[in-house]
This record gives structure tokens, sequence and C-alpha cells, in this order.
């Protein structure tokens, strides 16, 4: 378990804490794309649980990737979910498991990596979340050296993985440890939850109490599909940020705030809430523009 014990005196000292622990991740990040760079592969899988900082993670391969000559086309294995009168898997409790392989056309998925191993023009579906539908395709023609980057949880999925038949570099990247931050516990698991309610609350339109409900079966597929095959990638990266609860404290608050007393959900929100209550606020404003924090709270739109 890790243990941050962090006081501040002034503003100055949150923003030197902030550039530290960015300093730190930008490292760990570094350290990690040289090996796949040295790899030598054209195909890059790129995977970890929801809300572990895959798109922060595919920018940066891809800066790197171009600053030696390589252009890097990024495929998002949710572009290829199936339409929502394709009949998904919907468990019991009636919940979509939209984590499970069941949610891919693994079919179309197989054509494209056919196709991608072979040098020809790939087909790759454009996928709204909103409207669960296919709303176009993009046709993208490889240029000789070109890397292609499968990003998605499902990159681990035996049913993904196997379709590229070992000829990938693998990367992964996770919250790997619990935490301890000024005496209060989180969980790793718990710390990607207070990521994934903030984030689909602003970008997907989800209301926290919907995405509680649906977290129950998010952890059943990660603990079933993802984590016992994350060692299939030769790369992995933590992605926890040191000073991100003291960021996070105003905006879960808030939406916590929002799950009514009769939900079933109430009891672990109010749990959750009180945990945040003696953090000092770090604010966004501190947070660099290029941070793995915008993939959970977008640009930041600072005041002139």
């Amino acid at each position: 378990m890790k243990s941050i014990t962090v006081s501040f005196a002034c503003e100055q000292d949150k923003i030197d804490f902030v550039n530290r622990c960015e300093r730190d991740f930008e490292e760990r990040l570094t350290t990690a794309i040289k090996k796949v760079i040295d790899s030598n592969k054209n195909i890059v899988l790129l995977s970890g649980p929801t809300c572990s900082g895959k798109t922060t993670t595919a920018k940066k391969l891809i800066d790197d990737f171009e600053s030696i000559g390589k252009k890097v086309t990024i495929i998002s294995i949710d572009d290829f979910f199936k339409e929502r009168n394709e009949g998904r898997i919907v468990d019991k409790n009636k919940k979509i498991d939209y984590d499970s392989v069941d949610v891919l056309d693994v079919d179309l998925l197989k054509k494209c990596i056919k196709d991608a191993k072979a040098g020809n023009v790939i087909r790759v579906p454009i996928f709204d979340f909103i409207s669960q539908k296919r709303i176009g395709v993009n046709v993208h023609e490889i240029e000789e050296n070109e890397i292609l980057m499968f990003e998605g949880i499902q990159a681990v999925y035996p049913d993904v993985y196997t379709l590229f038949d070992k000829e990938y570099e693998g990367v992964f990247i996770n919250v790997c440890e619990d935490v301890c931050v000024n005496g209060i516990f989180f969980s790793k698991h718990e710390i990607r939850l207070i990521r994934r309610i903030v984030r689909d609350r602003k970008f997907r339109g989800a209301s926290p109490d919907f995405t509680f409900f649906l977290w129950e079966t998010v952890r059943e597929n990660e603990d079933k599909s993802i984590f016992p095959n994350k060692d299939i990638c030769q790369v992995q990266i933590d992605s926890f940020m040191g000073y991100e609860l003291f960021l996070m404290k105003n905006y879960i608050q808030e939406a916590l705030s929002e799950i009514p007393n009769n939900s079933p959900y109430y009891s672990n929100a109010k749990i959750l809430m009180k945990k945040f209550d003696d953090f000092d606020e770090i604010s966004y404003d501190y947070i660099p523009d290029e941070s793995l924090y915008t993939e959970f709270l977008g640009k930041n739109r600072r005041k002139d």
C-alpha cells in the first residue's frame, strides 16, 4: 500500500506538490514508452481497466513515436461495439455488461486486424455512445512502418489479443496500489470509481447513481477478464497521481450529493463523501494542460 502524508501552508505548496507528482508520472510514462519503442513492433495493444489513464498514455506514445519519425494511428476497440439492437448480453439484474467481450463485434474486429497485418486498407467503424449506434466508417490506408495502436480495456481479453498471434507489444495502465492519504484509506478500485463517477457525469450524461449501478458488473468483469490477463502486456504503468484526491474533493462531493436518500447506493455515497471532509482542495487551475486529469475533468478553461 502506498502512503502519502502532506499538508499545505499556502497555495504555492499545492502548486509545488502538483508539479512533483506530474514529474514523477512523466518519468514513469517515459521509461515505459521507451521499452515499447525499443521493441520495434508495428502493433501496440494499449489496455487497462476503466478510468486508468489510457487516453493520456496513448497521446504520449504518439508524441514519442512521432519524435523518431513514426506515424501512429489509434484504433479504439470501443468503436467495435455492437449496436443497441444487436442482442447484447444482459445479466439477471437487467444490467448491460458494457465491458464484456459480448458487446464487441469480434468478427468485424478480426477482419480489421487481418487487413492491418496484411497492409491492406482497413475500415474502422465509428460508434456513437449516446445513440448506441455506428454512425460511420473511417477508411484508412496503412503506410509503410506505421504503428497501429489498438486501445481499449478489451485488448487483454483472450478473444481479442489472440487475434494478433503474438505480433504486438502490450501496454497496461492501472492504479496499481491501495493508498492511504493523510490517514484516510482508499482502495485502488475506489480511486478509479471516483474518476469514473466524475467523468461519466461530465461527459456521458450518466448520473452518479447509474455509475454505482454499473460498477458492480464492471468490477466483476475486471476480475474475470482483465486482471488475470494483464501480464500479456510486457509494459505496465501506475497512473495514480499523488494530488488527485485533493483535486477531486469538490467534484466528487458535488456528484455524490445528487444521489437520493432512497437509492440503494446512498449509504455508500455518504461514506465516500465523508472521506474527503478534511482534505484541502487543490484547484484545477494548478493542473498542467496535458495532465492525465484532462481525461476525467476536460481541458482547463482558465480565465485570461
